[in-house]
């Protein structure tokens, strides 16, 4: 590198570097959570350029980070779920942060302190090891959230499902309809998983059965997670035949065209029934998916610093903004979601999310699979539940938990 001086001699003629951002935040129609963001960095920053480099898709952007970040060629800062996605490149040598390829943030980013007491306790832990904190939460989910098309639900008779009972009763009601039950895409298998385990099996056993299998407490043959796969397998006789060929905004999009009832999605698929022109509780409904009312199970968005970031100083400057109440509001404003921040609460005219902020409040949050999960365990295990949906079998699943069970002990 140069020399400290010569540097900052320079620093009035040249230009600030940019900061390079990865993620795969869309922007869908007019929501366009980065650009709110970079909006807001200006005003704070006037001199800094976010440069958001996007892929599309959350597994292909894993995948092109993964090789960035082997390769000791990083972006300045990356999206991550917070838990295991975003702890791997901390402990990547499996044991401790002695090799960790992000920095931790607690000395070198303002306002990391007001976090620790604005933020639920749950979510820190899932950011911190040994104390230190290594991500900048951006947001809050709901994973287990159902939305549905009112004018498709009035057309078929059909209501609000409350229990799986319901759920089976209404596919029957639209058998030979044309349209779908529940809105499908499988192009990236992390969505059945979803629907199967954060959603279902939550259902089914309840939130501790959950935790419990997914963090290698149980075992890898247990009983109500077969019946569990059992019966998500014969859920899918109510989805649409193409799921395979679709991403899962296309199978949101179903349900904004009135080509499926409803679909089973984290709340960050308000964004295309915006873009639809479709009004939250007029148009189309948002609710908890049937017997876990109870339950968050949540997901959060966070970014982080990596050692080899060019860029060190914008990127700090950048997290600050995101992890402070201003930031938080934008974010989740134009996200349609909670802030990680319980001190900035969702606006009073959305009834949905006032009672997820209150249910937030209550701390009954559940970490969804992106936090529990191993990656290579993530992989097999949706390669293994498509398999599933393919072979109308449990088998490839059951034999997939039964040889990598061990990963999660």
């Amino acid at each position: 590198g140069e020399g400290g001086a010569s540097r900052s001699g320079r620093a009035a003629a040249t230009p600030q570097r940019p900061i390079e951002m990865f993620s795969w935040l869309e922007r869908i129609g007019d929501s366009d959570p980065l650009g709110a963001l970079a909006t807001e960095h200006r005003r704070h920053h006037p001199d800094d350029v976010i440069i958001n480099a996007r892929a599309a898709l959350s597994g292909l952007a894993r995948k092109a980070l993964r090789n960035r970040m082997l390769h000791n060629e990083p972006p300045d800062t990356f999206q991550a779920n917070v838990g295991d996605d975003l702890m791997q490149w901390v402990l990547t040598n499996g044991s401790d942060a002695r090799e960790s390829k992000l920095l931790p943030l607690d000395d070198l980013v303002a306002g990391v302190a007001s976090w620790r007491e604005s933020m639920p306790a749950t979510l820190i832990e899932r950011i911190s090891y040994d104390g230190k904190i290594y991500g900048a939460p951006a947001d809050l989910h709901r994973n287990n959230t159902v939305f549905y098309n009112k004018k498709i639900f009035a057309k078929y008779g059909l209501t609000e499902p409350k229990t799986l009972g319901d759920l089976a009763a209404m596919g029957g009601k639209l058998r030979g309809s044309g349209v779908s039950l529940i809105a499908v895409g499988s192009r990236e298998p992390w969505t059945v998983a979803l629907l199967m385990f954060e959603c279902l099996l939550v259902a089914r056993e309840g939130p501790t059965v959950y935790q419990d299998y997914f963090t290698g407490r149980l075992t890898a043959s247990d009983p109500r997670v077969l019946r569990t796969l059992q019966a998500g397998l014969e859920l899918f006789a109510f989805v649409n035949p193409n799921h395979r060929d679709l991403s899962w905004l296309q199978a949101v999009e179903l349900v904004t065209h009135g080509e499926a009832a409803m679909t089973v999605m984290g709340d960050w698929a308000r964004a295309p029934f915006v873009v639809g022109g479709l009004k939250l509780g007029v148009d189309y409904g948002e609710i908890p998916f049937p017997q876990t009312a109870g339950t968050f199970v949540f997901s959060a968005d966070a970014f982080a610093l990596p050692v080899d970031a060019k860029n060190r100083a914008g990127v700090e400057r950048l997290l600050a903004v995101i992890g402070s109440p201003d930031g938080q509001r934008v974010i989740s404003q134009t996200r349609g979601t909670l802030s990680a921040r319980v001190d900035v609460p969702p606006p009073a005219s959305d009834p949905v999310l006032a009672a997820n902020y209150a249910l937030l409040q209550k701390g009954s949050l559940v970490l969804a699979l992106s936090g529990l999960l191993p990656a290579d365990f993530t992989d097999d295990l949706g390669a293994a539940l498509l398999e599933m949906l393919d072979q109308q079998d449990i088998d490839p699943v059951v034999h997939m938990l039964r040889s990598r069970y061990m990963l999660l002990q």
